[in-house]
């Protein structure tokens, strides 16, 4: 615990209680199941509390990594200094408008599409089965088959580096290709999406699509974070990683997948190493077959 001080453990203790562990594991906690502890994990209900923490935690120059729903992400074997937050129960709220929806970061992105198609909503239809949270949605500009966040998004609610409540408007946003550029330590605690209506067939046409190319596609049954891999200028990273022979190839306990060349799954067991050993196998191959160099989406974050 040399990386958190006693007194900001105290401190952070007396505002969450036991909603702040110490040396607490983070496989649990993500989509991989893989991952070394946190010397301390806080998992604050409001917006004050999450303030709190983001001020103590300044007070005493400890870094603060924000966790989200645990998917698109690696987290090292030996785990992640400092604090580490995950945003609670109270930060899952959804409030429907007539055109619209205020989601708490901490929704499920996969259902909150699935309820905006329920009520005659379009605009979220290509996140059916899109792992995550919607505050990782909107961090990432989550996106697939042709749609993604950024249209859909009329602001975001959150927490500035001061541990000040603040809004910021969608048109002072720079979304790009599976990222967000928000200012520096803030943090979403809720998105505001600007939906249109359609005909509710077709939507859930539109729905059911997404969803069976992905159960087409993609690997089910063993954890994983997604595409490993973002897609280069046109083209496409599984196929370059397929047409380098690498699917099905294992490290450990990881292995490239057979049904989808840019995921690589945890077999049960799988180190942090492991998928990093498949992640650098691919840049590798990958570069001196096609010259292309993947840059991965997956984040990769702790100690190694």
């Amino acid at each position: 615990m040399a990386q958190v001080p006693a007194a900001l453990v105290e401190a952070i203790r007396s505002v969450l209680g036991d909603r702040a562990r110490a040396r607490a594991s983070l496989a649990r906690h993500t989509s991989y199941r893989i991952g070394g502890p946190a010397d301390l994990l806080v998992v604050p209900d409001t917006v004050d509390e999450l303030a709190a923490v983001l001020r103590a935690a300044a007070a005493h120059g400890v870094a603060v990594t924000l966790l989200g729903g645990g998917s698109n992400v690696l987290v090292g074997d030996g785990g992640i200094r400092g604090v580490v937050m995950r945003l609670g129960r109270g930060f899952a709220e959804v409030d429907w408008q007539e055109t619209g929806v205020r989601a708490g970061a901490a929704v499920q992105v996969g259902q909150l599409c699935r309820a905006a198609v329920a009520r005659g909503l379009t605009g979220l239809e290509f996140a059916e089965g899109i792992p995550g949270t919607v505050g990782g949605a909107l961090f990432m500009n989550a996106g697939a088959y042709g749609g993604d966040v950024a249209p859909v998004v009329a602001a975001v609610e959150g927490v500035d580096a001061r541990g000040e409540p603040a809004t910021i408007d969608a048109a002072t946003l720079a979304f790009a290709y599976r990222r967000t550029s928000l200012p520096r330590g803030f943090v979403v605690t809720a998105v505001r999406f600007r939906l249109g209506q359609d005909d509710a067939t077709e939507i859930h046409q539109r729905m059911d699509a997404a969803r069976d190319r992905r159960v087409a596609a993609q690997p089910h049954g063993q954890a994983n974070a997604g595409s490993v891999f973002k897609n280069p200028a046109g083209d496409h990273a599984g196929r370059l990683i397929e047409a380098a022979g690498l699917k099905g190839t294992r490290a450990g306990r990881a292995r490239i997948s057979e049904r989808h060349a840019n995921f690589i799954v945890n077999e049960g067991g799988a180190r942090a190493a492991d998928v990093k050993a498949l992640m650098d196998l691919a840049q590798r191959v990958v570069w001196e077959r096609d010259g292309v160099w993947l840059e991965p989406e997956v984040r990769l974050v702790g100690s190694w």
